[in-house]
């Protein structure tokens, strides 16, 4: 066996123990606050004026989603800007996974209006590159990176 192999078992092996770790912290979470709400709420906090944030429209992101969505605006504990919370409608058509869709638009939405751009990973400044085991699982993380977490 190569070092070159031995290396790619090695990163694998690595990704498989994640894998079944994070599997085993999403299935304790429920009881430490960062499970699903029971109605469906998420949230998020947002730097500024409320008023600033919904007048002719909420931020593209969240503004494409906004008949399928439900969403609140409250002041946030110590006039830290304000929260913005969202939920799906009964019956709305969204995408394959709801949640995910909902977690990516208010976290577009949040950068959107507070620094004027959403952030992205790709396409990155050195260009494509090759496909490999190991770039493949940075790319799967990064494409699920916005629609999990805690929310």
């Amino acid at each position: 066996m190569g070092v070159k192999t031995a290396v790619t078992v090695g990163i694998a092996g690595v990704a498989a123990v994640g894998l079944v770790a994070r599997t085993l912290v999403r299935e304790r979470g429920d009881s430490v606050g960062d499970g699903r709400h029971p109605e469906g709420w998420k949230a998020v906090t947002i730097l500024g004026d409320p008023e600033e944030f919904s007048a002719g429209g909420y931020p593209a992101p969240l503004e494409r989603l906004r008949d399928a969505l439900e969403v609140r605006i409250d002041p946030a504990p110590g006039d830290k800007g304000f929260e913005v919370h969202a939920r799906v409608r009964d019956g709305a058509d969204l995408p394959d996974d709801p949640d995910q869709a909902l977690r990516t638009a208010l976290r577009d939405a949040k950068q959107l209006f507070e620094t004027g751009e959403v952030l992205r990973a790709t396409p990155r400044p050195h260009g494509h590159r090759s496909v490999s085991l190991r770039g493949a699982v940075v790319d799967k993380a990064e494409d699920d990176a916005k629609g999990e977490g805690v929310l």
